[in-house]
Protein backbone atom coordinates (compact mmCIF):
# COMPACT_ATOMS: atom_id res chain seq x y z
CA UNK A 1 0.00 0.00 0.00
CA UNK A 2 1.52 3.13 -0.80
CA UNK A 3 0.41 6.93 -2.38
CA UNK A 4 1.96 8.73 -5.60
CA UNK A 5 2.34 12.02 -4.63
CA UNK A 6 2.16 15.08 -7.54
CA UNK A 7 3.87 17.86 -7.35
CA UNK A 8 5.45 20.81 -9.91
CA UNK A 9 8.95 19.71 -11.33
CA UNK A 10 11.36 20.29 -9.12
CA UNK A 11 9.44 20.42 -5.95
CA UNK A 12 9.45 16.27 -5.80
CA UNK A 13 10.78 16.49 -2.48
CA UNK A 14 8.79 19.37 -0.89
CA UNK A 15 5.63 17.04 -1.72
CA UNK A 16 7.14 14.15 -0.04
CA UNK A 17 8.40 15.88 2.82
CA UNK A 18 4.91 17.41 3.55
CA UNK A 19 3.36 14.01 2.61
CA UNK A 20 5.51 12.52 5.21
CA UNK A 21 4.84 15.13 7.91
CA UNK A 22 1.13 14.82 7.61
CA UNK A 23 1.03 11.13 7.18
CA UNK A 24 3.98 9.73 9.32
CA UNK A 25 4.31 12.12 12.19
CA UNK A 26 0.93 14.11 12.33
CA UNK A 27 -1.43 10.73 11.72
CA UNK A 28 1.02 8.28 13.15
CA UNK A 29 1.46 5.45 10.17
CA UNK A 30 4.73 4.40 9.56
CA UNK A 31 5.76 4.79 6.33
CA UNK A 32 9.26 4.97 3.91
CA UNK A 33 9.69 7.12 0.74
CA UNK A 34 10.43 6.15 -2.26
CA UNK A 35 12.00 7.92 -5.42
CA UNK A 36 9.84 7.27 -8.96
CA UNK A 37 13.01 9.44 -10.78
CA UNK A 38 10.29 10.92 -12.73
CA UNK A 39 9.97 14.74 -12.74
CA UNK A 40 6.95 15.89 -10.41
CA UNK A 41 6.50 12.52 -9.19
CA UNK A 42 7.47 10.83 -5.76
CA UNK A 43 6.17 7.55 -4.12
CA UNK A 44 5.57 7.02 -0.28
CA UNK A 45 5.10 3.83 0.60
CA UNK A 46 3.15 2.88 3.84
CA UNK A 47 4.76 0.40 6.13
CA UNK A 48 1.94 -1.11 8.17
CA UNK A 49 -1.21 -2.99 6.79
CA UNK A 50 -3.60 -0.66 6.59
CA UNK A 51 -5.78 0.51 3.24
CA UNK A 52 -4.56 3.71 1.74
CA UNK A 53 -8.28 4.96 1.41
CA UNK A 54 -8.61 5.26 5.11
CA UNK A 55 -5.44 7.43 5.38
CA UNK A 56 -6.61 9.54 2.49
CA UNK A 57 -10.00 9.94 4.73
CA UNK A 58 -7.81 10.89 7.57
CA UNK A 59 -5.57 13.66 5.30
CA UNK A 60 -8.65 15.14 4.01
CA UNK A 61 -10.06 15.50 7.77
CA UNK A 62 -6.40 16.96 8.67
CA UNK A 63 -6.46 19.45 5.12
CA UNK A 64 -9.97 20.90 6.45
CA UNK A 65 -9.31 21.36 9.65
CA UNK A 66 -5.53 23.15 8.63
CA UNK A 67 -5.57 24.09 5.17
CA UNK A 68 -4.60 22.49 1.69
CA UNK A 69 -1.19 20.84 1.49
CA UNK A 70 1.23 23.45 -0.43
CA UNK A 71 3.75 21.12 -2.12
CA UNK A 72 1.43 18.54 -3.01
CA UNK A 73 -0.72 18.91 -6.02
CA UNK A 74 -2.75 15.11 -5.93
CA UNK A 75 -1.82 12.28 -3.48
CA UNK A 76 -3.31 9.32 -4.84
CA UNK A 77 -3.89 5.91 -3.26
CA UNK A 78 -2.39 2.57 -4.28
CA UNK A 79 -3.17 -0.66 -3.15
CA UNK A 80 -0.70 -2.76 -4.67
CA UNK A 81 3.03 -1.82 -6.24
CA UNK A 82 4.51 -3.81 -8.50
CA UNK A 83 7.18 -4.14 -11.21
CA UNK A 84 5.85 -2.84 -14.54
CA UNK A 85 4.71 -6.11 -15.97
CA UNK A 86 1.72 -6.23 -18.29
CA UNK A 87 0.85 -10.27 -17.08
CA UNK A 88 1.57 -9.05 -13.78
CA UNK A 89 -0.46 -6.06 -13.78
CA UNK A 90 -3.48 -7.86 -15.33
CA UNK A 91 -2.99 -10.51 -12.71
CA UNK A 92 -3.23 -8.21 -9.63
CA UNK A 93 -5.64 -5.69 -11.40
CA UNK A 94 -8.65 -8.37 -12.15
CA UNK A 95 -9.04 -9.77 -8.85
CA UNK A 96 -9.21 -6.60 -7.03
CA UNK A 97 -11.68 -5.60 -9.29
CA UNK A 98 -13.10 -8.79 -8.79
CA UNK A 99 -13.34 -8.48 -4.65
CA UNK A 100 -15.57 -4.68 -5.39
CA UNK A 101 -16.99 -4.23 -8.44
CA UNK A 102 -20.40 -5.56 -8.36
CA UNK A 103 -22.69 -6.60 -11.74
CA UNK A 104 -24.66 -3.41 -10.73
CA UNK A 105 -21.56 -0.76 -10.66
CA UNK A 106 -20.25 0.61 -13.42
CA UNK A 107 -16.08 1.14 -14.11
CA UNK A 108 -13.64 2.14 -16.22
CA UNK A 109 -10.03 1.50 -16.47
CA UNK A 110 -7.57 4.86 -15.93
CA UNK A 111 -4.04 4.67 -17.14
CA UNK A 112 -1.22 7.12 -17.13
CA UNK A 113 2.08 5.87 -18.12
CA UNK A 114 5.12 7.75 -18.02
CA UNK A 115 8.37 6.72 -19.13
CA UNK A 116 7.61 3.29 -20.28
CA UNK A 117 7.29 1.27 -23.46
CA UNK A 118 3.97 -0.25 -21.84
CA UNK A 119 0.73 1.04 -24.06
CA UNK A 120 -2.24 2.59 -23.01
CA UNK A 121 -4.26 0.21 -25.07
CA UNK A 122 -2.75 -2.84 -24.34
CA UNK A 123 -2.80 -2.74 -20.88
CA UNK A 124 -6.72 -1.21 -20.94
CA UNK A 125 -7.77 -3.87 -23.47
CA UNK A 126 -6.11 -7.15 -21.77
CA UNK A 127 -7.71 -5.91 -18.41
CA UNK A 128 -11.16 -5.21 -19.76
CA UNK A 129 -10.88 -8.29 -22.10
CA UNK A 130 -10.83 -10.19 -18.32
CA UNK A 131 -13.79 -8.63 -16.85
CA UNK A 132 -17.29 -9.59 -17.89
CA UNK A 133 -19.53 -7.83 -15.47
CA UNK A 134 -20.77 -4.66 -14.46
CA UNK A 135 -21.16 -1.48 -17.02
CA UNK A 136 -18.22 0.02 -18.61
CA UNK A 137 -18.82 3.95 -18.24
CA UNK A 138 -15.46 6.03 -19.25
CA UNK A 139 -17.48 9.88 -17.83
CA UNK A 140 -19.22 8.96 -14.12
CA UNK A 141 -18.19 5.76 -13.37
CA UNK A 142 -18.78 4.12 -9.69
CA UNK A 143 -15.34 2.19 -9.65
CA UNK A 144 -12.06 3.45 -11.13
CA UNK A 145 -9.51 0.24 -11.94
CA UNK A 146 -6.36 3.04 -11.21
CA UNK A 147 -3.10 2.09 -13.25
CA UNK A 148 -0.46 4.39 -12.50
CA UNK A 149 2.94 3.18 -14.43
CA UNK A 150 6.20 5.10 -13.70
CA UNK A 151 9.07 3.63 -15.43
CA UNK A 152 9.78 -0.12 -13.89
CA UNK A 153 7.45 -0.08 -11.21
CA UNK A 154 3.08 -0.15 -11.27
CA UNK A 155 0.51 1.50 -9.15
CA UNK A 156 -3.07 -0.54 -8.99
CA UNK A 157 -6.27 0.48 -7.07
CA UNK A 158 -9.74 -0.01 -7.50
CA UNK A 159 -11.25 2.83 -5.61
CA UNK A 160 -13.74 5.45 -6.22
CA UNK A 161 -13.09 8.05 -8.50
CA UNK A 162 -13.29 10.96 -5.48
CA UNK A 163 -10.75 9.24 -3.44
CA UNK A 164 -7.67 10.62 -5.41
CA UNK A 165 -6.91 13.72 -3.47
CA UNK A 166 -6.34 16.56 -5.48
CA UNK A 167 -5.80 20.26 -3.67
CA UNK A 168 -7.05 22.16 -6.39
CA UNK A 169 -10.78 20.86 -4.85
CA UNK A 170 -10.19 22.88 -1.41
CA UNK A 171 -10.38 26.22 -1.30
CA UNK A 172 -7.27 28.09 -0.89
CA UNK A 173 -9.32 31.74 0.30
CA UNK A 174 -11.04 29.59 3.15
CA UNK A 175 -9.16 30.53 6.32
CA UNK A 176 -8.36 26.62 8.33
CA UNK A 177 -9.98 26.48 11.77
CA UNK A 178 -6.68 25.68 13.23
CA UNK A 179 -3.53 27.08 11.93
CA UNK A 180 -1.06 25.58 14.56
CA UNK A 181 1.08 22.86 12.45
Amino acid sequence: MSFLISSQRTFERDALSEAYYVISDVLGHRTRPLKSRVPGLAILKLREEITPFRVIDEIRQYIEEKGPLVACLKIIPLEKLIKSDLSKIVEIAVPLAKAKILPTHSWRVHVRKRQTTLRTVQVVEHIAEKINWGVVNLTTPDFEIRIEIIRDLTGISVMEPHLVLSMAHFSVSETPKNTNF
